[in-house]
């Protein structure tokens, strides 16, 4: 196993895209590296040995890659710049009393960046024989690399001991999400001709080499909720916030079992025939609002129906059946909200988008509060156990990290004591926010603890870069 770590030390990546100047490159691509490894190789005039070590690294197949698939990209802004080691141009039998720099001519650059949230990138190679022959000289190489892409984005480069889990993985042309540029047998010559030929002609560049199509690993952690919601737009009636996501998702519920009627199965109402509640997974309803962004105000735009993964398609079709058309939803004294069903692709607030709670990340922040579905013990279980168990029965893996606390890391979401309401689920459970990251990326939608089915636990995916 071949593994190179890549660490941008100052946070970002500025290397441009070769089929558009003002669009940053990301992810690096294999080729960028091995051409940054070529150049290193020249500097320290490593002779045979590192010449040979290159040959073997182009001769293997496509690395997987570990990046950051979600990062910031900085607006790129078009720069002016002097033309460098550009002999000067004097006009016949006139003088040019300019400053030498002002002589130059100027041409458009941009510098456009990227800003990931995990700033180290590692290309892997997971059957790499003959690896031990030139380790030495391969890692010399990775060590002395300064930079990758443009000299303003440093890197520190080393060799991992141990393999990564990639995020992005070779696949055919039909998967393919990422294009991305790879070395191949005679790439190391290829250049090495092309740095001749521009010791003639400046303007020389080399081909672009093999493309390899990339996607995103598929074996990503689910958990027992269906990514495929039907969501609802509350389109008139009061304003409410997240605070009233308790009994605004019990009255809601009262409503939709209403239309849908008798004879519903277990998986819809959340209760078997004797009227017990159900030990299965059943239909979540939860709360869409305004939050995680600068203006947040944790308004309710709508709300989401979350059936479990394994629902059969009769009682998908009858779920939906019960609530097309518009109609309202009767809050009691506040009076009713209007209710609409959103239909697929139709275009529509960002707050009623429920594939941003479905999408993959490692680090997720609550929305509504957890309230724990068991009680703490001293020294022996303690609330962040307790929330990282409870991922574990929604089919997630147990997370590297768990922190609680009365105020969401997602802006708009209120204090958990501002949630109000009562039920059986949730009286007399300790509530708290919580932060959760995994050592992975994992897809939502993720519910968690006590009245998970009623809008409480709801989390969504957060770049680390916004970390209280």
């Amino acid at each position: 196993m071949l593994a190179i770590e890549i660490e941008f030390l100052m946070g970002r990546s500025i290397a441009t895209d070769i089929t558009r100047r003002d669009r940053a490159e990301w992810p690096p691509h294999p080729q960028r590296l091995f051409s940054a490894l070529v150049a290193t190789h020249s500097e320290l005039d490593m002779g045979a040995e590192g010449k040979a070590a290159l040959k073997w690294l182009e001769s293997l197949p496509p690395p997987e890659i570990r990046v950051d698939e979600e990062p910031a990209f900085r607006l790129p802004v078009s720069h002016w710049v002097p033309v460098n080691d550009e002999a000067m141009k004097f006009e016949k039998g006139k003088m040019d009393f300019r400053h030498l720099l002002d002589r130059r001519d100027r041409r458009e650059r941009f510098f456009p960046a990227t800003v990931p949230r995990d700033p180290v990138v590692t290309f892997q190679w997971r059957d790499a024989a003959g690896l031990e022959q030139h380790r030495d000289a391969l890692g010399r190489m990775v060590k002395e690399l300064s930079y990758l892409g443009h000299s303003a984005s440093p890197i520190r480069g080393c060799l991992r001991d141990t393999p990564t889990e990639p995020t992005l993985v070779p696949c055919g042309d039909d998967e393919a999400e990422y294009s991305l540029r790879v070395p191949g047998p005679g790439r190391l010559n290829r250049l090495m001709q092309v740095h001749e030929l521009r010791l003639e002609e400046e303007g020389v560049q080399p081909p672009l080499g093999r493309i390899q199509p990339y996607a995103t690993r598929s074996d990503v952690p689910e958990t027992v909720f269906s990514r495929e919601a039907l969501v609802l737009a509350f389109e008139s009636g009061p304003k409410l916030s997240l605070d009233s996501t308790l009994p605004l998702m019990q009255h809601l519920r009262d409503a939709v079992l209403s239309r849908i009627g008798n004879a519903a199965p277990e998986v819809l109402t959340g209760h078997d025939r004797e009227g017990n509640a159900s030990s299965a997974n059943h239909l979540a309803y939860v709360p869409m609002a305004f939050v995680g962004s600068t203006h947040a105000d944790g308004s309710l735009k709508g709300a989401a129906l979350v059936p479990p993964r394994e629902i059969d398609a009769s009682a998908r079709r009858r779920l939906r059946a019960a609530l097309l058309g518009s109609w309202s939803l009767h809050l009691g004294p506040l009076g009713s909200i209007g209710v609409r069903l959103v239909e697929p692709g139709e275009s529509t607030l960002v707050s009623l988008r429920f594939d941003t709670y479905a999408k993959a990340s490692d680090t997720w922040a609550s929305v509504t509060p957890v309230f724990l579905d068991r009680h703490p013990k001293k020294g022996k279980l303690t609330p962040e156990q307790i929330i990282a168990d409870s991922c574990i029965r929604i089919g997630l893996p147990r997370p590297a990290e768990v922190r609680l606390g009365p105020v969401s890391a997602l802006s708009g979401a209120p204090h958990v004591m501002a949630f109000h309401g009562r039920s059986k689920q949730t009286d007399g459970r300790i509530r708290q926010h919580a932060l959760i990251r995994f050592e992975r990326k994992v897809s939502g939608p993720i519910l968690v603890g006590a009245g998970r089915f009623i809008g409480l636990g709801l989390f969504l995916p957060i770049r680390k870069a916004h970390l209280p």
